[in-house]
């Protein structure tokens, strides 16, 4: 496949937002040498008509008025270690640029409320394994995430990508500014949301299997029980990744996740070097000619062995599945708990330590402030009494 026209660009925008299944769909047909137009014309009218209101066209020039970089699937540039996963992103909205010392990547992942230890071996870990050429990936959260992309950062020439659960032009949280800036002229900030989406607590989730992707591993450094960076490992596990745990104080919530991934046959992490050992056979040497950047200039369809159903990795299952559901009174009580436990909580925060499903949430929260057990602060808060 040629470069890609503008006509291309805005097909793979539209077919970006189509469910699983139809991306899957059209992997095959790009495998088959189908151009992105044609593909859109191929599958089923009514995936695409759901989507009707999209302006792709608008998309793009929003894009370009923002100083958004986009990267396709069909590019040589696309992430290698990405591209191998089951439900690659069609597209990557992008600041900043990807260099070929990426592929060499770790996930560190953790809680949004770690502890003094907690925060402390994020950046002991983050910051060793950087200083050797690891790229440190993580999801710009509060919490271990910003102390892993920090640790990062301060290391000379460390590197670190960020993958947000928004859209590339909208800082998440809000506190995280500075943080953002930096990394998008000394990493990558990625999205495979369309510009302007905002920060859903659904979308963090389903964000967790690009986090892991785009690593050989994924180290948990803190984590609830239930805590979402669970499911980043879980995700990890079903990509072929390794997992790695940092233990805890036995008498510390947030130890519980990290010690029960531990029983599930994680790999215990005492040091940053035997993680660096243990992924010894997985990092790459490149030539001091690292710098790949990432434009949509030219593309080349270097897919077929990746859409190859028989070479694809196994499909992901719910990680959740594996945990006993929970019953409607102990999701109220959980999320009682942990309010009382932290003081109070965003959305996305709520979900982290509960680890209940983004879709039940709403409904959970709507019932406790009708009970009068939680109030909605004027910031967007919970927090528990009445209003």
């Amino acid at each position: 496949m040629n470069s890609l026209s503008e006509k291309d660009w805005m097909a793979l925008l539209l077919l970006n937002r189509l469910g699983v299944e139809d991306r899957r769909r059209a992997r095959n047909l790009f495998a088959e040498g189908h151009r992105p137009e044609r593909v859109v014309e191929l599958l089923d009218p009514r995936s695409v008509a759901a989507h009707i209101t999209f302006d792709p066209q608008k998309e793009l020039s929003l894009c370009w008025q923002k100083g958004v970089s986009l990267c396709s699937i069909l590019e040589d540039s696309y992430p290698v270690s990405l591209r191998e996963i089951a439900d690659p992103p069609l597209v990557l909205y992008m600041k900043g640029r990807f260099e070929l010392n990426d592929e060499n990547a770790l996930a560190v992942v953790g809680t949004r409320h770690p502890s003094f230890y907690g925060r402390t071996q994020a950046k002991r870990f983050a910051g060793e394994l950087a200083s050797k050429g690891v790229t440190i990936v993580s999801g710009l959260a509060r919490g271990i995430d910003q102390a892993a992309h920090e640790a990062a950062l301060d290391v000379p020439y460390g590197r670190t990508i960020a993958v947000l659960g928004c859209g590339i032009d909208i800082v998440y949280p809000k506190e995280h500014v500075k943080l953002f800036e930096r990394i998008s002229q000394k990493g990558v900030l990625i999205s495979e949301y369309a510009i302007g989406t905002p920060p859903l607590a659904e979308n963090f989730p389903r964000r967790n299997r690009i986090i892991s992707g785009l690593g050989h591993g994924v180290l948990v450094v803190e984590a609830h029980s239930r805590s979402g960076s669970l499911i980043t490992a879980h995700e990890a596990l079903d990509q072929g990744r390794e997992v790695f745990s940092i233990p805890g104080p036995v008498d510390q919530l947030t130890s519980r996740g990290t010690h029960q991934l531990i029983k599930e046959g994680a790999v215990l992490a005492e040091s940053p070097e035997e993680v660096f050992e243990a992924l010894s056979g997985k990092w790459k040497v490149f030539s001091t000619e690292m710098s790949a950047p990432v434009s949509n200039a030219s593309a080349v369809c270097p897919f077929k062995e990746v859409v190859d159903e028989k070479k694809l990795p196994p499909k992901t299952q719910n990680p959740e599945g594996e945990t006993p559901l929970l019953t409607a009174g102990e999701n109220l009580n959980c999320v009682v708990e942990a309010l009382n436990e932290e003081g109070s909580l965003m959305t996305d925060e709520i979900l982290d330590i509960t680890g209940l499903d983004p879709g039940e949430l709403p409904g959970i929260l709507l019932k406790l402030e009708l009970d009068g057990k939680i109030r909605r602060r004027r910031d967007g808060k919970y927090e528990t009494g009445s209003s």
